[in-house]
């Protein structure tokens, strides 16, 4: 019996420390009081951009802030209540899904990840 504790012990001590050690996770957007606030791990990139349709798909328009001392690059919009579909543009060129939330048919035969915000 100690020694099935002891196992149990020593595997859950196992997979905090690998989850410690392992890259932060996207938490995906997060609704705050100046609007949502859309995150990207990406460290090696040069410029990030989100583009959907809250900016009617503008590829200049909203480029996110980084990437910070984590690799993490964000930026909070102000969006109302809605649904909207989005990708990440890295380095102009690299089209991204946001991988911590759904993805719908785009019509063109691709993906769009997409949010419904409700307050």
């Amino acid at each position: 019996m100690e020694t099935i504790v002891v196992i149990r012990f020593a595997v859950l001590i196992a997979l905090l420390s690998l989850s410690a050690c392992s890259p932060l996770q996207h938490s995906g957007p997060t609704v705050t009081e100046d609007g949502v606030a859309f995150r990207l791990k990406y460290p090696e990139a040069k410029r990030v951009a989100i583009i959907g349709s809250f900016n009617q798909w503008d590829k200049d328009k909203d480029a996110l802030f980084g990437p910070d001392a984590d690799g993490i690059w964000s930026i909070t919009l102000p969006l109302k209540d809605g649904r909207y579909e989005y990708l990440f543009l890295v380095d102009g060129g690299k089209w991204m899904l946001d991988s911590s939330v759904p993805s719908v048919d785009d019509r063109f035969g691709g993906k769009n990840s997409v949010i419904h915000i409700k307050r």
